[in-house]
């Protein structure tokens, strides 16, 4: 009757660690591609004189903390629980989710004071390599969201970081509709006008 006490591996055990596996993989990933973009947007920022594509390259810096903060937070949920954490680390994916909500709140407030100062004295920007680096970040973002896209439902803080770029791709977005307005008409406020729908939109 004691050993009947004792629980036995069954065909669910073995695969509760393999969402975790998963997701860890494909966090990799999206970080990897995500780390390299973002360094391409700064440059592309500064060379087009684009306020818009900076802060978009700031939120993006914001995604790769929270895809490197997300997948920290698995590892530590996949600790075993110990006598003064009879639940594991779990909560260590729900403190990573909090983290990234605020990382994403203080990125929008940096944009939202350059962005009014650009709109008193709007800078000159390239509208055509703005748009063009700002629809490589669509596409990059819109990737990273469909790897991430099977396991957002799984993990609260998987959802977080996916979110981040859900929110990146429609940044990316205003940055294209402001490309487009720089380019065709010469608009330069459209760059700062664009940031502050950027740093809505993270809100």
């Amino acid at each position: 009757r004691i050993l009947g006490h004792v629980p036995m591996p069954t065909h669910q055990d073995h695969n509760h660690t393999s969402p975790r596996k998963t997701a860890s993989q494909g966090l990799r990933l999206t970080l990897l591609i995500l780390a390299v973009y973002m360094v391409a947007e700064v440059f592309g920022g500064l060379l087009s004189g684009s306020l818009a594509l900076l802060a978009d390259a700031g939120h993006m810096l914001a995604d790769v903390g929270a895809l490197a903060l997300s997948l920290f937070a698995i590892r530590m949920a996949a600790r075993p629980a110990t006598a003064h954490r009879t639940y594991g680390h779990y909560r260590a994916e729900i403190l990573a989710a909090l983290v990234n909500g605020s990382a994403l709140v203080a990125i929008a407030i940096f944009v939202f004071i350059e962005a009014v100062r650009r709109l008193a004295t709007p800078s000159e920007v390239m509208g055509g390599t703005m748009l063009a680096v700002a629809a490589g970040g669509l596409a990059v973002n819109l990737v990273g969201m469909w790897i991430l896209h099977g396991g957002r439902n799984d993990s609260l803080n998987l959802r977080g970081a996916w979110l981040h770029l859900v929110s990146d791709a429609l940044g990316s977005l205003g940055a294209i509709t402001a490309g487009l307005l720089v380019w065709a008409y010469g608009w330069n406020w459209a760059d700062p006008a664009a940031s502050i729908i950027i740093g809505l939109l993270v809100v």
